[in-house]
């Protein structure tokens, strides 16, 4: 009953996207300028990925559940979030500024909840088998299968090294995807055994609820988003400060128990992110920014060898 959209967009190969997060998006004219074509002769269908036949390419529900979720799994860098590289912020203007080098815990907060969901849903299913298509069955193995072979790093956390190295892996899984799906589906289906499904939703959220873990703050906040440091062999993780909608997100994902929910809204209202004049919250800290002659003025100091500016 569902379809995929066939968006002129085209996404970098992941070596390309850590080279230079910045410029990970290519706009395929081509592919614009056909599809403008079809629309004039099949109408709004036109828009959609069509099978090698021309007809509009059919997928199931479970396979449309599955493609945001390995998406953003592809990107998942170990207790950071999700990367946020593929010229897009969240839902907040502000966060313009980290697209390219931010790292979203709001986003895996909200993919606690839905995967938590999943596995309610296809624990549910009567069905023994769900097919979904042969590229997306290959990505699902993929990813399952570095899961699996690294969750002995669960237990002890992520070095840099470690942690650069689970990124690659997932990214390039779906770099490859990406490949494969942009010159068209095969239209080829692969059974997969629902109870399969059903662990690797479990392996993922073990990965998740760890990442949770690390960002609680001493403060017994939650981060909502981080700054990523490319280097040789190493993603090095920056925390930034307190941010509302991260505890939003946190406490809808279920992994919180009810004493640990209540913490965060205790702290919360101890937080620099409470407004006693209005009896609300604030997105940010209310921050003093330095005065423009300030700024000059540090700047002068920094270029005449004034390291302590």
């Amino acid at each position: 009953m569902f379809a995929y959209a066939n968006i002129p967009y085209r996404i970098k190969s992941y070596q390309e996207i850590v080279s230079n997060p910045h410029d990970s998006i290519v706009f395929d004219f081509d592919l614009h300028h056909k599809i403008k074509d079809l629309v004039a002769k099949m109408g709004a269908d036109g828009k959609l990925v069509l099978d090698r036949s021309g007809k509009v390419f059919k997928v199931n529900l479970t396979e449309k559940i599955l493609a945001p979720l390995l998406s953003k799994l592809s990107n998942f860098v170990p207790e950071a979030g999700i990367w946020m590289n593929t010229l897009r912020p969240e839902w907040n203007d502000a966060n313009n500024a980290l697209v390219g080098y931010g790292v979203s815990m709001v986003t895996l907060y909200y993919i606690r909840r839905f995967n938590h969901f999943m596995i309610e849903l296809f624990s549910a299913s009567e069905d023994i088998n769900l097919e979904i298509t042969e590229e997306m069955a290959d990505l699902l193995k993929t990813i399952d299968d570095i899961l699996k072979n690294h969750q002995s790093l669960l237990d002890k956390g992520f070095n840099d090294k470690q942690r650069k190295m689970l990124t690659d892996l997932l990214g390039h899984a779906g770099s490859d995807f990406r490949t494969k799906i942009y010159q068209g589906f095969t239209g080829k289906r692969t059974p997969v055994k629902k109870q399969y499904l059903i662990e690797f939703l479990k392996t993922a959220q073990a990965f998740i609820d760890q990442s949770i873990a690390v960002n609680k703050r001493v403060d017994k906040l939650y981060n909502a988003y981080n700054l990523l440091t490319i280097s040789d062999g190493e993603f090095k993780i920056r925390y930034l400060y307190e941010m509302l909608e991260g505890q939003v997100s946190v406490l809808s994902s279920g992994k919180l128990s009810p004493e640990e929910a209540l913490e965060v809204l205790d702290n919360l209202r101890k937080s620099k992110l409470y407004r006693e004049d209005q009896e609300s919250y604030i997105l940010y800290p209310d921050k003093r920014l330095p005065w423009f002659l300030e700024r000059i003025s540090c700047r002068l100091r920094r270029s005449r060898k004034y390291p302590s500016c």
